[in-house]
């Protein structure tokens, strides 16, 4: 069996990749957060080592625990086509234009640029159909979800000291981190209150593939 860091970093990538396939991307190091409290559970649970629970994260697991993510937070609409679901949300072109350029920060983390470029260019597409004489564009509400938590998700990075462009002050992160905050927030803030629906939400998990 591999030694522990090179299982997690396996696992993680395996369980990304089963991500993948239904629309979601979840940061490495977030993954490997994950199945490091989900292995200590089991070895605690069945009263074994953590190396002997490792055993039970087969590829049959982490395909099930992919489901179980997208389950978390189905309201992003995992593998649904932003552009086919109802515009719902009234986004003002300001927001728009700051979540642009938030979303361009993505690239710090590899396993979120991808995602970032799409929703940078779905909200292209959204503000070219708009109607020019209104002062927001209509968007779906998952695609507002998505947008939140890839920027919180920079936050956090800026917050732990990832790199900063070249052209980028070290004594400006601070100020980054907060305007990055405040751009997930307005997002958030646009999306109705969720707690109050009945039933198993508004956006389905699509069908596993295979």
């Amino acid at each position: 069996m591999p030694r522990p860091s090179s299982w997690l970093s396996t696992t993680a990538s395996t369980l990304g990749g089963e991500l993948a396939r239904i629309g979601l991307t979840v940061p490495t190091n977030q993954l490997e957060d994950l199945l490091t409290e989900r292995v200590a559970a089991v070895a605690e649970q069945m009263r074994i080592t953590e190396r002997t629970a490792r055993q039970y994260f087969d590829h049959d697991t982490l395909r099930t625990l992919a489901r179980e993510l997208a389950l978390c937070i189905k309201e992003e609409a995992p593998g649904a086509d932003l552009l086919t679901l109802p515009r719902t949300a009234a986004m003002p072109l300001s927001t728009l234009g700051a979540t642009i350029a938030a979303l361009g920060g993505a690239d710090k983390d590899p396993d979120e640029s991808a995602t970032a470029m799409a929703l940078i260019s779905t909200l292209g597409v959204l503000a070219r159909d708009h109607d020019g004489d209104l002062p927001a564009v209509w968007v779906p509400e998952p695609l507002l979800m998505r947008a939140a938590r890839l920027i919180e998700n920079t936050t956090d990075l800026v917050h732990q000291g990832c790199p900063l462009p070249p052209d980028v002050a070290e004594d400006v992160r601070p100020h980054l981190q907060k305007t990055l905050r405040e751009d997930a927030a307005r997002l958030r803030a646009l999306i109705p209150d969720t707690g109050r629906r009945s039933g198993s939400g508004l956006w389905a998990v699509p069908d596993d593939p295979s």
